[in-house]
């Protein structure tokens, strides 16, 4: 097994159908006040962390980071509360569970994502993806808010835990945005893109993955595209 491979969540193998979201949303108006200015912003690609700075832009980078805690747990605990809807709501994309469940014979496979740790078990626990990756591998919106940074996170758990080292082409970023492209460029790490979330092939494109894909209904298509 000697590729890892790091799975962005929403919009590559799940939707919440806007459930998250909300619970977002709300996680943050209840830690920062419901008066607080709170500016629009675009999640797509972005770590949750980030995501706040951008929402409140007047707390200052230390004023969010002192709140991390604190909206982390708001976050998780109004997913939690939600799970009964996310269970009913969700959807996992065609074609992903097979295709996780035919590459655990062949690599080590971890989230990363830029949800918070809590939310991305909540989400994959309540679409029956949660068996199919290993989140002690992963990295997370909680570890970094950039997301170039949570792949050496990541590299570096996964070799704490199976006990050898993963760089470069070994390590393969697999997202739906621009940003997962760009932090597996930045990272020198394999980059398949799937136009399953807000992005169409035609703007993916534009950023050079190494491979472009509709979707991942193809299973042997995204093992080749993966693992070739």
């Amino acid at each position: 097994m000697d590729r890892l491979i790091l799975w962005d969540v929403d919009g590559t193998l799940l939707s919440t159908d806007g459930i998250a979201a909300a619970a977002m949303r709300t996680a943050m108006r209840m830690v920062v006040g419901p008066a607080a200015p709170m500016e629009r912003t675009s999640y797509a690609g972005k770590t949750d962390w980030l995501i706040i700075r951008e929402s409140f832009p007047h707390l200052g980078e230390q004023g969010v980071a002192d709140r991390l805690h604190e909206f982390a747990a708001a976050y998780a605990t109004g997913l939690e509360e939600q799970r009964t809807a996310l269970r009913q709501r969700s959807q996992v994309f065609p074609g992903v569970a097979l295709l996780l469940e035919a590459l655990r014979a062949t690599a080590r496979q971890a989230p990363l994502t830029g949800n918070i740790a809590a939310a991305a078990r909540i989400k994959l626990e309540c679409t029956g993806l949660l068996h199919l990756l290993d989140l002690e591998a992963g990295a997370y919106g909680d570890d970094h808010y950039d997301r170039t940074a949570l792949v050496p996170i990541a590299a570096q758990r996964a070799a704490q835990r199976y006990g050898r080292t993963f760089s470069g082409r070994q390590i393969v970023i697999v997202g739906d945005t621009p940003n997962d492209i760009a932090c597996g460029k930045a990272n020198g790490a394999h980059t398949v893109a799937v136009a399953t979330g807000p992005y169409s092939r035609e703007e993916l494109a534009a950023h050079a993955p190494d491979v472009l894909l509709a979707d991942l209904s193809d299973t042997e298509a995204a093992l080749a595209a993966i693992l070739g």
